[in-house]
């Protein structure tokens, strides 16, 4: 397991590292009005978002952003969905699975919206990512032990299920630690290319997920920067609002790429802070960003591909900083407007760090 150290002795300006930008307005129209960004998936051909709040929606776009299908297939019918809970990606890269924990099934759709299949699952879950075509890693949310389809599940207060293609579960993991309930938090799943990473949320160890166990990859120390990044298991509400008042946390909203893995940090304050380790020199860097262009407006990486990480900017906030000096920079922005849908932007990291 490696220790990735956050500090704060090496600091670097994002607009002065990044090379080979990719900026992919995703096409604004009827059909394609995406609302929250709940998670993100980009594919060597495809863009795939989805929002599991507002529209309850799954919108497909090219990598050259225009809108190939939208998947809004909500109702109690066979080839429709309850609950829109999470969406991931099978390792063909072709076919889209959504589970809907309230209907309890997983179904399938092609990258034109089209509907495939429909399975069952036995259980609640809540995230999903698929190890291989046969073989899932599932994480449930904390209410295993009341689950009807878990009651003759041995390990049923453990949050991590390993399952085939059918939802069978073939074995468990991360049983509950935290004491009081708000705390028993879905661990987070995190896929990168053919690997899937899994957290603990409050915990310090990010694993990598195989079909029957985890092995753990990286540890988060946070000590220099003023961070705790594993909390005690009997800590209380109270106890954690005081001390996330205090110190910097760790949310496990991490991200990977090829040579490097980045760990955002919530700060006292609420402001989210970007750390960059760089897995070629093993050096920890310090990530601000300067006000101006499409850096400006503040985000995180949320899914690496290749070398290079994603990041979803709000329109409004691109024009807000960016303005007009903006648009000549990049004409393919030339066409934004406060109501357009969100911009993706890839960029990767000049040798050196």
């Amino acid at each position: 397991m490696k220790e990735i150290v956050l500090t704060n002795e090496n600091t670097i300006y994002l607009q002065d590292w990044v090379r080979d930008v990719e900026i992919i307005p995703l096409e604004t129209s009827d059909k394609a009005l995406v609302g929250n960004i709940s998670g993100i998936i980009v594919t060597d051909n495809h863009i795939i978002v989805y929002d599991i709040f507002q529209t309850k929606s799954v919108f497909i776009f090219g990598r050259d952003g225009k809108h190939r299908a939208t998947i809004n297939r909500r109702g109690r019918g066979p080839q429709e969905y309850v609950s829109l809970e999470h969406v991931a990606m099978l390792p063909d890269n072709k076919t889209i699975a959504i589970n809907d924990n309230m209907g309890q099934k997983v179904l399938h759709f092609t990258l034109d919206g089209r509907f495939i299949s429909s399975t069952p699952s036995r259980f609640r879950f809540f995230t999903m990512e698929y190890l291989t075509e046969n073989k899932l890693v599932c994480a449930a949310y904390g209410i295993s032990e009341t689950d009807p389809g878990l009651q003759e599940y041995e390990n049923r207060t453990d949050l991590l299920y390993f399952t085939d293609n059918t939802f069978e579960i073939t074995g468990s993991t991360l049983p509950k630690r935290y004491k009081e309930g708000r705390f028993q938090i879905t661990p987070n799943l995190h896929k990168f290319e053919d690997q899937v990473y899994v957290h603990r949320p409050l915990g310090d160890t990010i694993y990598r997920a195989t079909p029957d166990r985890l092995k753990a990859i990286y540890r988060i120390e946070m000590k220099k920067i003023d961070g705790e990044s594993n909390l005690r298991s009997d800590i209380t509400a109270e106890d954690f609002d005081l001390l996330s008042s205090q110190k910097n946390t760790f949310p496990g909203l991490f991200a990977d790429s090829k040579n490097y893995f980045n760990v955002p940090v919530v700060s006292p304050d609420r402001k989210m802070k970007n750390y960059l380790y760089s897995k070629r020199s093993g050096k920890v860097y310090r990530v601000e960003q300067r006000k101006e262009g499409v850096f400006g407006a503040f985000s995180w990486p949320r899914v690496g591909i290749g070398d290079k990480f994603a990041e979803v900017k709000l329109a409004y906030q691109l024009i807000d900083i960016g303005g007009e000096e903006m648009r000549k920079q990049h004409p393919e922005l030339a066409n934004l407007t406060e109501e357009s849908n969100p911009v993706i932007v890839l960029y990767g990291f000049k040798e050196g760090l």
